[in-house]
């Protein structure tokens, strides 16, 4: 496999909006001695105007410890998946892991020591030593990093505070934290599933889970038995779990057993709910004989309680595949600290047998940022994050155009994809051809039906309700993934060392179709990636 980190500069001060440009053309994080650590610069938003001073209130950061030894992580990640190697399928317990990569209880005193002198709380430490979660007021939190809080509003009306200066840590800690997070309150994911459109086209059609084996070509067995299959969420799930028993007696599927695992606080909110929805229903609707559904449950959707959320899903090691539908800017990740912090997050995970499945985005080849609402690209050409992280399975979107035998579909106008600014290209995906430049990380990996217009049938609130968005396609996959695990002694990996492996075969090759910058073509494209799934040919030839 022989993931590659990525490799781009950071300047004293992050425009997100000039950012991109400038990493673009610098071609990458050469220098990246010089830079501050990630999360300590100020998030600066073209266009937003500074309110001055910050009235004082709390805020929780998140210090991210590096790994020891990741030359020798990354030789262990490659020989994974290579027979000859002795680390062929030599998953590493989180025992093992903290004994060989974990920061040092040395290291993680030397940080605390210092937050807790600083007049900070440190809220915890995570069971891999690698996140230390802290507490202060601004003003206390301003003494500590050497910084003042500013409120900001952007063009579009939305507050938020960042640090007006670069953030400086002790002399002692050089090189003892690898992110910030949480220093500005911009940072923070968003789920996006589309409400179905209406009018006069010749479609929309909408498919329930029965629909999408056959589209699919699922096979009768290999149906996911024995795996467990984790969904990550936040807020009030209270509804979701019961909108999922509502879908299973509905399309007569098996009842999985629901475990909601909290990773904060308790919330209220429910505006994500058919986010939830759509995730846990679609999971378990591919994969419809999966022993257990884990749903974790974080209190927020900042990158801070998010990058909690994963790592409590990578710690914990229950489930050897999980769903995240959500995501930010790519540039907006690497300014708030959260892209640095949460790859370390994931490629323990990679370390350990496991695969995220996430969403590529609703905006098309643009950037999530300050965008038009309903999928309508606009703004900066970017990619979502975590869908661009080398160590997570990015799945884009189609459009099925209401004749599945022979099926006919196309690449999804608004299916995130493109490539990366900021990460390199992993070994994986060097020869996979098609319009694969080659250059930097291709998002996305795999594909599903997406578009709004051809798309799921969900229960939200308890109704019937249609909605699309890659935030079904993701979880799809999931669903297709279990089976193939489980069809194959659930031993597999890391997922793309699989799906780049496959026969093309496997896939339903998209021939037609653009996401505004990027053109389906045959092979490999950063609109569908390798295709949607054959599910019985990817399950043989896994």
């Amino acid at each position: 496999m022989g993931l590659v980190r990525r490799t781009c500069a950071t300047g004293a001060a992050l425009s997100l909006f000039g950012m991109a440009w400038a990493v673009g053309a610098s071609g990458g994080r050469a220098g990246a001695a010089q830079a501050p650590v990630p999360g300590t610069a100020p998030t600066l938003v073209q266009g937003a105007i500074d309110l001055g001073p910050a009235a004082d209130q709390p805020l929780n950061v998140t210090l991210t410890l590096p790994l020891r030894d990741q030359a020798g992580l990354t030789s262990l990640i490659g020989g994974l998946t290579d027979p000859s190697s002795p680390t062929y399928h030599q998953f590493l317990t989180l025992a093992q892991f903290a004994s060989q990569f974990s920061p040092t209880t040395g290291t993680v005193n030397a940080v605390t020591g210092w937050a807790s002198d600083a007049g900070l709380t440190v809220e915890s430490v995570s069971p891999n030593r690698t996140l230390v979660s802290l507490s202060g007021s601004l003003s206390q939190l301003g003494q500590a990093f050497g910084v003042t809080f500013h409120s900001f509003r952007m063009a579009n009306g939305q507050g938020y505070i960042s640090n007006s200066q670069t953030a400086t840590l002790p002399a002692a800690l050089a090189g003892e934290v690898s992110s910030v997070v949480g220093l500005s309150t911009l940072g923070q994911v968003a789920v996006g599933p589309t409400a179905a459109a209406t009018g006069s086209l010749s479609f929309p059609s909408s498919y329930g889970p029965q629909d999408f084996w056959s589209i699919y070509n699922a096979p009768a067995s290999q149906t996911g038995a024995g795996q467990t299959i984790a969904v990550l969420a936040e807020g009030d799930l209270s509804s979701p779990k019961a909108d999922l028993a509502t879908f299973e007696q509905k399309y007569g599927l098996p009842t999985v057993p629901w475990t909601t695992i909290p990773t904060g606080a308790a919330s209220t909110d429910t505006s994500g709910n058919d986010e939830w929805d759509l995730d846990t229903q679609y999971s378990t609707g591919l994969a419809q004989d999966v022993a257990s559904l884990l749903v974790y449950d974080a209190p927020s959707l900042s990158d801070t309680d998010i990058l909690a959320e994963m790592n409590k899903w990578v710690t914990d090691d229950q489930a050897k595949q999980a769903n995240f539908s959500a995501g930010e800017c790519e540039v907006l990740a690497e300014a708030s600290g959260f892209l640095t912090s949460n790859d370390q997050v994931l490629e323990q995970g990679v370390a350990q047998g496991q695969t995220l499945f996430t969403a590529s985005g609703d905006t098309g080849s643009f950037c999530p940022l300050l965008v038009g609402v309903n999928g309508v690209p606009a703004g900066l050409p970017g990619v979502n994050y975590p869908a661009a992280s080398p160590y997570a399975v990015g799945v884009g979107g189609t459009t099925i155009l209401g004749a599945t035998s022979p099926l006919r579909e196309i690449g999804w106008y608004a299916g995130g994809g493109g490539v990366s600014l900021l990460e390199s290209e992993p070994a994986y995906q060097s020869a996979v051809g098609g319009s694969n430049l080659g250059v930097r990380r291709g998002v996305p990996d795999v594909s599903f039906d997406a578009d709004p217009n051809s798309g799921f049938n969900v229960i939200v609130g308890g109704q019937n309700t249609v909605v699309g968005g890659t935030s079904g396609s993701s979880p799809s996959w999931l669903g297709i993934w279990a089976r193939t695990q489980a069809a194959h002694g659930g031993n597999l990996g890391f997922a793309n060392a699989t799906i780049y492996a496959e026969p093309a075969t496997s896939f339903n090759d998209i021939l037609l179709g653009t996401n505004v910058l990027y053109p389906v073509t045959p092979g490999y494209d950063y609109v569908t990636g390798r295709g949607t799934p054959n599910i019985a040919a990817f399950i043989s030839g896994a």
